[in-house]
């Protein structure tokens, strides 16, 4: 019996060679993950920024932010970068340190003394003021990390979900507004990139008027463009529709529950007058810590690791 030529042999034999890595590689792939309902991240943001200002305690502020920053990377979808909003935070806690250290005179632990004669900042600089300051940067720190997932992480549309049906109205301005700011961001980029491509050189506060001014003037042109696209999709008259509800399943109640319970452990030991503050004056000392509070704040972490979710929830970016 003759078979078929070597040729056809190979040929054959090929798509099964060409299709064996592409198997492979499709089986090493790691899965995608599923999402968090919205409503899910709007009520661990709002709890992660109740356990954040509700103490001045460096160590819980330190592990809220923390945890606000390992969740975030987490959950960061492919094209969003953290570096703007991490770098924007540096300097606002920075900033409220500084001004602690220079208008707060108050300590037993001198670093150096300005001349009286200079307002509000004479005097002596103290170590506990810049400690206090340190702690008070570190509260907007863990804060702003705590609510940056509602931007970064979710889409405007899914801020609107989250809200519930007699905040709607709000959610969609909330929403509105940080599609806005991002899109403020962005032009300016690249009006900025535009100038310098046209020779233009930062000298001074004065030369940056030709790129605040196209800036904001495309800034108001959208905000016009916006009004009128809702209006003409008739916003206002009647309830919102959406193509898919978001689903709540295990992990989402997972998540809330954690988070409920580390706000209400925070707000209602405040309220019981238990000692959970650190207050540096006279002289400098290391914060107390509660270990119910440490696994407080450790639970807020929960979204960082892979929970059940409900079945319909779409992965971050995707659609469902």
């Amino acid at each position: 019996m003759i078979g078929p030529p070597a040729s056809s042999r190979a040929t054959a034999a090929a798509p099964a060679t060409a299709a064996a890595p592409a198997t492979a590689a499709a089986r090493a792939a790691p899965a995608p993950r599923a999402a968090l309902a919205p409503r899910a991240w709007l009520v661990w943001s709002l709890a992660a920024v109740t356990v954040a200002l509700v103490t001045d305690n460096p160590v819980y502020r330190g592990l809220v932010a923390l945890v606000a920053l390992n969740v975030l990377l987490t959950w960061l979808p492919p094209g969003r970068r953290v570096r703007p909003l991490a770098v924007a935070v540096l300097v606002a806690a920075t900033l409220a340190a500084l001004i602690n250290l220079l208008a707060g005179h108050t300590g037993a632990d001198v670093i150096a003394r300005l001349p009286e004669w200079l307002p509000l900042v004479g005097g002596p600089l103290t170590l506990e003021s810049l400690a206090f300051g340190g702690a008070i940067g570190l509260g907007l720190v863990a804060a702003l990390f705590s609510v940056a997932p509602l931007s970064l992480v979710l889409e405007p549309h899914d801020v609107v979900d989250a809200m519930p049906a007699s905040l709607e109205r709000t959610g969609i301005a909330v929403a509105t507004s940080l599609n806005l700011v991002s899109g403020f961001g962005r032009t300016f980029t690249e009006v900025r990139d535009a100038q310098r491509m046209r020779g233009w050189k930062p000298a001074g506060l004065r030369s940056w008027n030709e790129v605040l001014v196209p800036v904001i003037l495309t800034a108001i042109e959208d905000s016009v463009r916006l009004a009128e696209a809702m209006e003409a999709r008739a916003f206002g008259a009647g309830r919102r529709t959406s193509y898919a509800a978001s689903g709540f399943g295990a992990g989402e109640a997972v998540v809330v529950a954690a988070a409920l319970a580390a706000a209400t452990l925070f707000v209602g030991l405040r309220i019981a007058g238990v000692a959970m503050d650190w207050y540096p004056y006279p002289t400098i000392s290391f914060p107390p810590i509660n270990p119910i509070l440490v696994l407080a704040c450790l639970g807020l972490a929960l979204p960082a690791f892979p929970l059940p979710t409900h079945p319909s929830a779409a992965p971050p970016g995707r659609s469902a």
